[in-house]
């Protein structure tokens, strides 16, 4: 899966799989999904390495970035982690972030823009919502 493939890309970019990569590898595994700030990732590889810097994460991110692994996207002043690489839209509603696979939309843009989408971002400003996002 996605931290499988993390782990030989590094190493094929001559990359050392030191314990705080692999404890970064396994946290975007468990909590990737959410859409996590740096910020609660920062946290969750504390619980093991509780001298890792800020800067030392921030620069791993910025590898599993440039090797396709990961987007980056700022929310409400944070930088969130994006490790779904298939083309999608993330539904942004307050703090929550869902995904959403709509093959028509993605063409639509596709088309009108004439480059190929990665990832779209759609902030829903919905204080009025009633109902949870589903995905």
């Amino acid at each position: 899966m996605w931290g499988e493939r993390a782990r030989t890309l590094l190493k094929e970019n001559g990359y050392k799989l030191t314990p705080q990569r692999l404890k970064l590898i396994t946290v975007l595994e468990e909590i990737g999904k959410k859409h996590p700030s740096i910020t609660e990732i920062l946290e969750e590889v504390r619980r093991d390495f509780p001298t890792i810097s800020f800067s030392t994460l921030y620069s791993n991110l910025l590898i599993l970035h440039d090797l396709g692994l990961i987007e980056l996207f700022p929310l409400k002043g944070e930088t969130r982690v994006e490790v779904n690489m298939e083309p999608h839209i993330n539904i942004i509603e307050g703090e929550e972030v869902v995904d959403l696979k709509d093959p028509e939309i993605i063409e639509l843009i596709t088309r009108k823009t004439g480059k190929k989408v990665k990832l779209v971002n759609v902030l829903v400003d919905s204080s009025q919502s009633t109902s949870r996002l589903k995905s």
